[in-house]
């Protein structure tokens, strides 16, 4: 199977399945597994995934291992097991592996850049509407507010990503 296998420093991402350890592959079934079948839904879903991992989110801790073990463990078994080997304890190192696994093979890499380059679309397109006359002041205010976090968030995201990449 094509793809990138991160061994060894990434013991925190195997998991114990009935058929044995499994160890990510970070390749184009990762991301099929994670974004699902609906082609029409996948990006939006992968960036979701991003949004929510950048941001520590269990969820996508828990999304990243489902697709992971594929049909090889049912959900909470799965949940069950991530808790059991304290990988909740410190979401921020899990979803740091994660993150160098992505960065680290070609074709995940490519969906990273591409979603950081929406956000930077997004942030243009919502200062552009500032600049509109008919916007209100109090619209204007909360588009300010949603500029700046989410500028916030995608230098937070490049920082994370220079770090994993080190």
């Amino acid at each position: 199977m094509d793809g990138i296998k991160l061994l060894g420093e990434i013991e925190m991402l195997t998991l114990e399945t009935k058929k044995g350890m499994i160890t990510p592959t970070f390749n184009y079934l990762l991301y099929k597994n994670i974004a699902g079948e609906d082609k029409d839904k996948r990006t939006d879903k992968f960036n979701s995934f991003l949004d929510g991992l950048f941001a520590d989110n269990v969820d996508s801790v828990i999304t990243f291992f489902k697709a992971v073990a594929g049909n090889l463990l049912k959900e909470d078994e799965l949940v069950d097991q991530l808790s059991k080997d304290g990988r909740f304890d410190d979401i921020h190192e899990v979803t740091n592996e994660i993150i160098k696994g992505l960065i680290n093979a070609g074709f995940l890499k490519a969906k990273i850049s591409e979603w950081m380059r929406y956000g930077d679309r997004l942030i243009k397109g919502m200062k552009k509407s500032l600049e509109l006359k008919s916007v209100k002041a109090e619209e204007k205010e909360m588009t300010q507010i949603q500029i700046d976090q989410l500028e916030e968030n995608m230098k937070e995201a490049n920082e994370r990503i220079e770090e994993a990449s080190k």
